[in-house]
């Protein structure tokens, strides 16, 4: 029986760990808010804090969609790139991005940053 019980945490603990946000480089994915709406998922926010020394000027992401039973429903990639309207994140500040990708059946959406571009043209991936 204490085997059969190992087994089943070991199996939650492995199918879980791979449905969280994660970030790269020192730049964390620090928050993600969602929207649903009808059964669709329709928009969500998510915040990135800058945790290195240089500023953050652009960053990709993979978006990954999951409905109530956590089955991957989609996959999609994003990004920012700061302009002269948009600022760049500096280091130690945050910034709340927003998207709106209609998926239906999405009940919950994990990042996972694939890229971080710096203002001095380095790139960590």
């Amino acid at each position: 029986m204490p085997k059969l019980i190992l087994m089943v945490i070991i199996a939650i603990i492995g199918n879980t760990a791979d449905v969280q946000n994660k970030g790269l480089c020192k730049v964390a994915v620090e928050d993600v808010s969602k929207t649903t709406s009808f059964g669709y998922l329709v928009g969500y926010s998510v915040t990135f804090k800058n945790n290195s020394k240089k500023t953050v000027d652009g960053v990709y992401w993979n978006e990954f969609y999951y409905n109530n039973n956590d089955d991957l429903i989609k996959q999609d990639k994003s990004s920012f790139n700061s302009t002269n309207l948009i600022d760049p994140i500096a280091s130690g500040f945050s910034k709340t991005l927003v998207r709106s990708p209609r998926v239906k059946g999405a009940s919950k959406v994990i990042i996972k940053i694939t890229k971080v571009h710096y203002s001095d043209g380095t790139n960590c991936n």
